[in-house]
């Protein structure tokens, strides 16, 4: 599952087929690698119309920029472009890899001008386009979601998710499925939190998994009975 703005994205095995499901509307799309790619550019469109107008923009003046050009919009609506880091004055930016998340990509400005990143893509040579916005310069899905964050004014990404199942939370410890901070003498005591998700069972939701609760709540109307519940729907099982 994969989610694009206010819509989840999964294989349902009762259509079969991928879907987009927002809390609004639901399409369904073909199987494979094609239904998927189908359901992410109707997110993006759906979510982020000014988005999808400067790749289809692009994408008419090259064709073939098109497979690229949606990939680098599905990278910047996810917060995969991030800052670059101060120390590295060649940096212009960090992009997480879009199956990696944890690997990091350096676009970088040459002494020419042009931008070069270390992935294989533009290392195999990446994609030259004909045309003065991108004279001399090789592309890659990372560079042009740069070049789309800087066409768009969008804000670079400042800080990296929280992660799925996190050790520490809250200068606390992650306990089974609570939440705790040191209290007096030295014991671990439940955080308390005012109004926050909770499981039907009354487990608490951890923030790194509010979206995925949110979109299953969306998509069945009612809250998961617990994190294995909805765990075990997140991965279709």
């Amino acid at each position: 599952m994969k989610h694009i703005g206010t819509f989840a994205i999964w294989y349902d095995t009762a259509v079969p087929g991928w879907v987009a499901v927002s809390d609004k509307q639901q399409q369904s799309f073909g199987s494979g690698a094609k239904g998927e790619q189908e359901a992410t550019r109707y997110a993006l469109r759906e979510a982020f119309p000014q988005v999808a107008t400067a790749v289809d923009h692009l994408c008419t003046q090259y064709p073939e920029a098109t497979s690229r050009a949606w990939a680098a919009a599905e990278l910047l609506v996810l917060g995969h472009v991030l800052n670059p880091d101060p120390a590295e004055p060649d940096e212009v930016a960090r992009v997480r890899s879009q199956r990696q998340a944890k690997h990091q990509y350096r676009p970088l400005r040459q002494p020419d001008g042009t931008l070069a990143c270390d992935c294989p893509d533009f290392e195999r040579g990446g994609l030259a386009l004909a045309g003065e916005a991108f004279t001399n310069q090789l592309l890659c899905k990372h560079l042009l979601a740069y070049w789309l964050a800087c066409h768009l004014a969008w804000p670079l990404s400042r800080v990296t998710p929280t992660p799925l199942h996190p050790k520490r939370s809250h200068a606390g410890r992650f306990r089974g499925r609570a939440v705790t901070a040191v209290g007096q003498n030295n014991r671990h005591e439940l955080v308390p939190s005012v109004a926050a998700a909770q499981y039907a069972n009354g487990q608490p939701v951890l923030p790194a998994h509010l979206t995925h609760y949110k979109a299953y709540i969306a998509y069945t109307q009612q809250r998961p009975f617990s994190q294995e519940k909805l765990f075990s729907w997140s991965l279709g099982r």
